[in-house]
């Protein structure tokens, strides 16, 4: 009988300790393992990058004149480039429906096509800041918008709010103020041009993020399992190359 239960006790500590290891420590200080680099010449800036469909996809920002969709294969390959006439803030690739989004400068949201230079108003006036670069829920479910404290939900198929709640601290500068990245169980927000805070969907925060370098405000994003920043271009209408770095979370 004391075999058993000592057994038993044992599997308990076991699955404890699985749990335990699956989430961040709370307040703890996390390094992340920079995994995948991909380079990327955009005109402005380098603004969002997303993941579907075997492919990352990445968005510029600035001038809707020089917009473009960047498509790269899973080694970083520069596959093809798409010149889309829409300013860019983020960009979203929806596996539940196999569909591209653009969220652009202004408060709209868009579908888009790349190879066919194709795109639709999906949601109108949905959003509060111009400049907001919003995160998405992998599922397709949720929109995550950040205005300088304030986290907006709102329902991705008609952006209805569901709710808001503050977060307790976030680096307020342009660009960083405004952007949010989302995976399934956390969201990320900029603590310094070099840190990210991570907080958990009800906006308690769970651990901070050193990052080995800076990044530009508007290109903090999650895909493919990994956090995304960028170092931008700045390339104007002649165009430059920008960097962007892919972090595995410990």
């Amino acid at each position: 009988m004391k075999r058993t239960i000592r057994i038993i006790l044992m599997i308990i500590f076991a699955a404890l300790t699985v749990r335990a290891t699956c989430a961040p420590a709370k307040g703890k200080i996390n390094k992340p393992q920079e995994v995948m680099t991909i380079d990327d010449h955009v005109y402005y800036h380098n603004m969002s990058i997303t993941y579907g469909d075997y492919y990352f996809f990445t968005a510029n920002g600035g001038n809707e004149s020089w917009g473009l969709i960047n498509e790269y294969n899973t080694n970083g390959e520069l596959v093809e480039s798409h010149d889309l006439e829409l300013d860019g803030r983020a960009v979203f690739y929806n596996s539940e429906d196999d569909q591209l989004y653009l969220k652009v400068y202004g408060t709209d949201l868009y579908s888009v096509d790349p190879e066919d230079g194709y795109s639709d108003l999906k949601l109108e006036g949905i959003f509060e800041e111009d400049n907001s670069s919003p995160g998405f829920d992998p599922w397709g479910r949720y929109i995550y918008e950040f205005v300088s404290g304030r986290v907006r939900v709102l329902d991705f198929d008609d952006g209805e709010e569901i709710r808001t709640f503050d977060v307790d601290e976030y680096y307020d500068e342009h660009g960083y103020n405004t952007t949010i990245a989302a995976s399934e169980n956390y969201l990320y927000i900029w603590a310094e041009n070099d840190a990210i805070r991570v907080y958990d969907l009800q906006g308690e925060f769970v651990s901070l993020i050193k990052l080995p370098r800076a990044g530009y405000g508007f290109s903090l994003s999650y895909c493919h399992n990994y956090l995304w920043i960028a170092k931008d271009a700045d390339g104007g209408e002649d165009g430059a190359d920008g960097r962007w770095y892919g972090y595995k979370l410990k």
